[in-house]
């Protein structure tokens, strides 16, 4: 359950930290792009408009966890789904009653007899 729970908390993280990434990436580009066409149309004008320090609009934080939140509660449900998991136990590597070694290998469990 512990493990799962950080599993869910990886594909959480995970499509968040790349949507930022990638959505950086591009306005980063978009600048590079914005700040060589003024470099080409180059004027001396001082501009004193107040700058709006709200890096990213709402509405992308919005999808970004709504995206996190689906893969981190699909991942957790399929961690959660113990229906196909057969029961196993490994057999650690041993030698036959020939002398040849058999290696380790997972065998399944035998049902608990009460």
């Amino acid at each position: 359950m512990f493990r799962n729970l950080l599993v869910s908390i990886v594909f959480f993280i995970g499509p968040a930290l790349l949507m930022f990434i990638a959505r950086n990436l591009v306005l980063i580009g978009m600048v590079w792009l914005k700040s060589r066409h003024e470099k080409e149309l180059e004027q001396k004008i001082i501009d004193i408009t107040p700058i709006h320090n709200h890096r990213h609009p709402n509405w992308f934080v919005i999808i970004v966890v709504m995206i996190s939140m689906t893969c981190a509660v699909t991942v957790f449900l399929e961690l959660q789904n113990k229906d196909d998991v057969v029961p196993q136990e490994y057999v650690p590597a041993y030698t036959d009653d020939s002398g040849k070694i058999i290696p380790g290998h997972w065998q399944p469990k035998a049902p608990a007899s009460d």
